[in-house]
């Protein structure tokens, strides 16, 4: 039972992460174009560099809660 309990509280958490950087205003210049949310910090990095790569964007930027907790994407696109 207290697997459940735990496992209920973490996805909880992850929910009101998610929900935060959603609702959160953004801090980034208004030149930065939101793309999606990821599910971790090293996930949105990913994207970000291979949308970079892609010469897609210019630069990007990871906007998270926790290193372990879902993480906003916005690039400068090029």
């Amino acid at each position: 039972m207290s697997l459940r309990k735990a496992f209920s509280s973490v996805a909880v958490a992850g929910i009101m992460a998610g929900s935060a950087l959603i609702a959160a205003p953004s801090a980034q210049a208004a030149t930065y174009t939101y793309i999606g949310i990821y599910p971790t910090a090293a996930s949105c990095h990913a994207a970000g560099q291979a949308y970079v790569s892609s010469h897609r964007a210019i630069v990007y930027f990871c906007d998270t809660t926790t290193e372990t907790g879902p993480a906003r994407l916005s690039v400068v696109l090029a």
